[in-house]
């Protein structure tokens, strides 16, 4: 009974033991720490693998006996240290890396607005370029106009100068024509004249006017053939009618020389009515020279060379036609 009572009060007595254990101030303050950095608003998650280690360290001291805490509390403590100091670095490299983006940001930004300087600024200079070529275009524009108004000014001016040019070139080719005209009037009144048959002592004669020979030759020219196709015709008109083709010179030179250029002549006028269809039967061809001359040598007329042509007269019983031709020593006509 003794035994049994004793025992209630040992039991009693260690009670209080174990219902309030002792303090312990340094893994309290090491709990602390520990807790402190965790709950910490800006180290809190940080450093995760130094804080477990740093818990672990601050566990193994709770469970080691005071005798052998030292080293163990001094080992939870630079666990603590090193668990801030590398969540502070962490913070720190975050903070760095934020003020680096936020450098970057504002270099961007900065960036940015340069560049939009930079195209505003290219813009207004892309539109001072612009006005000013759209200027410029117009200063030509007006300058070729003054140059076109200008040119055709000129233009107008020598179009004004060559119609004045023409109408006087008109009127003085208008002039000539007329003054042509005339002279083809009046020599075409001579030469109808003159190609007028008309009747003399030897019977009816035809005077013909224009150059039929070279100054000094015996040829028949060109021009002469209008007029020997009256002469034809009017020969044709009397085919019973014997033609006598008469050749006169003036006086210039010698008699001899006349006398033979106006024999040449006359044949020359025979042959030419011989080639048109003329029988040669009827034709004769003498060579009068100057002893016969049909114009007057001094005269104004005698200065063109006339043709008497065919004269026609009754001599028995055949009637006969004279046609005479007269020519000058410088121009001589048939």
């Amino acid at each position: 009974m003794n035994a049994l009572r004793n025992a209630l009060l040992l039991l009693l007595w260690m009670a209080p033991l174990y219902a309030a254990p002792r303090p312990d101030p340094e893994l309290e303050a090491l709990q602390q720490s520990l807790a402190e950095l965790e709950a910490d608003p800006s180290l809190g998650g940080l450093a995760a693998g130094e804080v477990e280690r740093a818990r672990q360290a601050v566990q193994t001291v709770a469970e080691t006996a005071k005798r052998k805490r030292p080293e163990p509390i001094f080992l939870a403590q630079r666990r603590i240290a090193i668990a801030r100091a590398v969540a502070e670095r962490e913070l720190a490299e975050r903070q760095l890396a934020q003020l680096e983006r936020e450098h970057d940001r504002i270099l961007l930004q900065a960036a940015q607005r340069e560049a939009e300087a930079a195209r505003r600024e290219a813009e207004s200079l892309r539109l001072l370029s612009l006005t000013r070529a759209e200027e410029t275009e117009r200063a030509l524009q007006i300058a070729d106009a003054a140059r076109v108004e200008s040119e055709l000014s000129m233009a107008e001016a020598e179009a004004s100068r060559r119609v004045a040019d023409a109408q006087a070139e008109e009127a003085a080719l208008a002039r000539r024509e007329a003054e042509l005209a005339a002279e083809a009037a009046e020599s075409l009144r001579l030469q109808l004249n003159s190609m007028t048959a008309r009747r003399d002592a030897r019977g009816q004669v035809m005077t013909l006017s224009g150059d039929a020979f070279a100054s000094g030759g015996a040829s028949l020219r060109p021009e002469a053939d209008a007029n020997l196709q009256r002469v034809i015709q009017f020969v044709q008109g009397q085919p019973t009618a014997r033609v006598l083709i008469e050749g006169h010179t003036d006086s210039q030179g010698s008699a001899n020389l006349n006398q033979v250029l106006s024999q040449k002549r006359a044949e020359a006028v025979r042959d030419a009515l011989i080639a048109a269809g003329v029988e040669a039967g009827r034709l004769r061809a003498l060579g009068s020279g100057e002893d016969r001359p049909i114009d007057d040598n001094s005269s104004n007329e005698g200065g063109h060379a006339t043709v008497a042509s065919k004269s026609c007269w009754n001599r028995g019983s055949s009637p006969r036609c004279a046609f005479a031709c007269q020519g000058f020593s410088h121009r001589h006509f048939w």
